[in-house]
Parts: structure tokens; sequence; C-alpha cells
């Protein structure tokens, strides 16, 4: 007997036959799936104690942020409107810096029940610190997710680096293999921990190899930034004598378990190394756009998409993007690259919803288990409501999703088999107190900083 059957929606399987059933029904047993189809055959094989009504709602896979920095989320607002050096250097550096375990644990806790609301049910935090505190956080309010800890052992990256962020390479290394020990395959298997390399300019060659080395021998992935923004490869080859992605390839870091993020200034050269190892890619169009990164208007991320490269999305983080939502996220996947080519047929709202769903699932290295409705895989489960007035007329679901809509439209959350979201209400954390704790937590840090933003418009 399953234990719930969702019944009567519009069922988006993203399984291989890109099955969608118009009146379908997911069934739910534990953790797992049990059987996806049109509602009249599930009803008929299972029965349930709680049936869920779908109709005129769309029932999804839980979509997958590839890219998120949950350290980062108390740091709204101190990104915006600035250059790169100026938000690393005199933003997000002494955000890093001054926050302690317990805003961090707030902050994460803020971050995920954000994500859980638009319809995330997995992310990949590249690593931040207070690992521990994000980890705890995650198996709290009861998502999936991939965490790294955040390594690197060069202090110098065109600027000086805070004392407190750099660690040497035995540090690194010594931190990452307990944080992989301690969280991968935690909270029943919903947490995984990978290693991470923070950004290309800030580790040593010692460091990526070593890196490698610990992550082929714990069979996890390695979340790294890399060819990220405009003039990043002059810069490493300068330093290092190569440009990014021709040092990592060099250093043997390539393979199916290194995910690179941002990724905007690859040449032919090195997409054709991506390829041949099967070296999985981050798109983040919201950081992009808003830290004018010029990933969206370099045609090389469009060049990655058409040739088929695993590409998940991503929101960057609460400072970096501004917006958790993975829907507007995939609206300007799905958009962006068009203006910028004028041409209307690049991407489309089914290969953003591909890029967020299955696509992000194989890219985090959990594809066989999440990241389509099928029986046997986790239940991680999205239902969104179709009643607002800008979904109609609904001609076709899927484009109205992608084009019409965003994430306030999710009503109910499944993950893991566990409803963790009914009708917008959060089940496993007391909201209303998390906001109070993320608005003390929020003023404590920047108060210790002794951070002030300027407002171009007097305030009185």
């Amino acid at each position: 007997m399953a234990d719930f059957i969702i019944a009567n929606g519009y069922v988006v399987t993203m399984d291989p036959r890109r099955q969608i059933y118009a009146d379908g029904a997911v069934a739910v047993e534990g953790r797992n799936i049990v059987a996806v189809g049109r509602t009249k055959d599930v009803l008929a094989r299972h029965r349930a104690a709680l049936v869920i009504d779908a109709s005129g709602k769309l029932v999804l896979p839980g979509l997958v942020d590839g890219h998120n920095h949950a350290f980062q989320y108390l740091s709204k607002g101190i990104g915006d409107d600035v250059d790169i050096m100026t938000w690393l250097y005199k933003r997000v550096y002494p955000y890093e810096t001054h926050v302690n375990a317990e805003e961090a644990y707030i902050g994460a806790l803020g971050n995920y029940v954000q994500m859980i609301k638009s319809g995330t049910t997995c992310f990949n935090e590249p690593g931040g610190y207070h690992t521990d505190s994000l980890a705890q956080a995650a198996a709290d309010v009861g998502i999936r997710g991939i965490l790294n800890r955040s390594t690197r052992d060069i202090a110098d990256q065109g600027a000086p680096l805070p004392e407190k962020l750099f660690e040497n390479l035995e540090t690194n290394l010594r931190q990452g293999e307990a944080a992989v020990a301690k969280w991968n395959n935690a909270a029943e298997g919903r947490l995984r921990c990978w290693f991470g390399l923070r950004y290309v300019f800030n580790v040593s060659d010692e460091l990526c190899k070593a890196i490698k080395a610990l992550a082929d021998r714990y069979k996890v992935g390695i979340h790294a930034h890399a060819a990220a923004v405009e003039g990043e490869n002059e810069a490493i080859q300068e330093r290092f004598g190569k440009r990014s992605l021709e040092r990592f390839h060099d250093l043997g870091l390539f393979g199916p378990n290194l995910y690179l993020v941002h990724m905007g200034y690859p040449n032919e050269r090195e997409i054709g190394w991506l390829r041949e190892h099967d070296v999985k890619v981050a798109h983040c169009p919201s950081a992009s756009m808003h830290g004018a990164y010029g990933v969206v208007g370099n045609r090389m991320m469009k060049r990655m998409i058409e040739l088929g490269m695993t590409i998940s999305l991503g929101t960057d983080s609460a400072t970096a993007g501004r917006f958790l939502d993975m829907v507007r996220v995939m609206y300007l996947a799905a958009c962006a690259h068009r203006d910028q080519f004028a041409d209307a047929t690049i991407m489309g709202a089914y290969k953003a919803l591909e890029m967020a769903t299955i696509d992000g699932a194989r890219a985090c290295l959990w594809d066989d288990a999440i990241g389509s409705l099928e029986a046997g895989k986790r239940a991680d489960i999205v239902v969104v409501g179709m009643d607002e007035l800008r979904w109609h007329p609904n001609l076709d679901p899927v484009r109205s999703l992608v084009y019409a809509a965003d994430g306030d439209d999710v009503e109910t959350v499944i993950i893991d088999g566990r409803i963790v979201m009914r009708d917008r209400v959060i089940l496993t954390v007391d909201e209303e107190r998390l906001k109070r704790d993320v608005i003390r937590a929020g003023k404590a840090w920047i108060e210790r900083a002794g951070m002030r933003l300027e407002m171009p418009w007097p305030v009185r």
C-alpha cells in the first residue's frame, strides 16, 4: 500500500521518453516513487490513505539548484550595483570573515526554506565556511543537497585575501576530508559532500592535484569556479603560464566528477577537452546578469548547450543572483541567449526545464535517484498551482511555467517521500521565528563588520 498518491495532475515525468500525462498520478511508498502513469491506471493498482488531488495543477520532479552559496544568504543586498572586485574584497570577504557558526546556520536555514518555497528540492553548495552549520540546517529542514568545503591556499588573488579565509595546504586537505567523512551520505542519504576548489586564482597546483586524488578515492565530485569572468584567463596565464581550463586539464583534474561553474570563457579547444572527459558545467544566468560576468553575452555557453554537454542551472546565491527562484532562472536561461544572438529558436522552455531537473541531477552525479518521476527513484516532487490568471489560456503548461509563472505558484513540495511544504506552509520549521532570527543575525554581522552601504538617494 502506498503512503500517498498525487492524482489528477498534469504530470511531466522527465523520464528518458519525456512522457507527460495530462491526467496523471504518482504513487509514493516510503522514500520512493512506486508508480507513475495515468490516474486511472495508478489508482487501479495502488491504494493509499492519503490522496492529494492535483486537478488543474502541474506535477514535476523537484528542481535542482546546481550552484548556490547557502553560506552567503545573510549577505543579501551587499553586492548590488558594484563591480566584481568591490563585491569580493569589500563586501563578500568581510561577510565571510565576520559571520559565526550560529549565524551561518540561521542563514542557511533561511536559504533552504526560500528554495523549497519555489520548488527546489536539491542544491549544490560550492563551499563556504561553517560546513557543519550548513549541513545541519539542511538536515533539519529536510532538503536534499551537496556540501563542499572551501579550499584555497594562495592568499593573494590580485589583492590580499583576509587572513582568516586563508589556510595552508595541509589544513585544507585535512578539513576537506573531515567534512566528506562526516557529511557524505548523512541525513539518511539526503546529504552528500564533495571537495571544493573555491576559485582558480587561489588554489595551488599541489592543492588541485591532492583534491583530485581525494575526490577519486571517495568517489565524489569536485566543485570549482572557472573561466567565469572577462579577463580571468589572461590573469591566470600571467600567474601560472596557462589559461584557467588549460591549467586544470594539464593538472589532471578533468573527468566525469569535475563540476565547473559559470564557464563563460572557454575556447573551442577547451570545450573539446570538456566533452571528451564528460566534465559537468553549471550555468547561473541571474548571477551573470546581476554581476556583469558576461557569460550570457558570450557565445561559448550557448555553444556548450548546443553540443549537448551536461549543464545544470543555478541561482549562485541570494547576493550574487539576488533571488533563489529556479523558475525565474529557467526563464532567463531560455530567453537571455536569444536576445544576444537575435534567434528565438535558441534554447526554449523544454530545454530549460531539462537543465533544472534531469540535467541538474546528472551534473550533480545523482541522476540515478532524482531528476525525474520514475518508479524506483526517490520521491522528490513538486506540485505547482496553475490557477492564477497569468497561466491562462494555458495552451502548454511547460511553456506557461517557464515563461509566465514564478516560484510562488509552487504549492506542495515532497523531498525523499516526506511532505515538507503543503499549501505553501513549511512543515519542518517555524517560518515566522526563522524570519525574526534572520533579521537579528543579519543586523549582528553587519554591526561587527562595520559595513555601511551608501544609498544613491537621500533617506530621511
